[in-house]
């Protein structure tokens, strides 16, 4: 596998510097609702991903 799949774009990482200055401002508290909501995202993704797989292949 290629090593450049796993990084990020220009854009992925001008997004992440956003959010990083964007934390900055918030309460300890509304950090952690956003990293479980972004959490609950990955895992419904990865759900999806994997229902795909498992149905393309048989």
């Amino acid at each position: 596998m290629d090593a450049n799949v796993f990084e990020l774009s220009i854009e992925q990482q001008f997004k992440l510097q956003c959010l990083h200055q964007e934390f900055q401002d918030l309460e300890r508290e509304e950090v952690i609702d956003y990293l479980l909501d972004t959490m609950q995202q990955i895992m419904a993704r990865d759900n999806l991903i994997r229902d795909l797989m498992k149905n393309s292949l048989f």
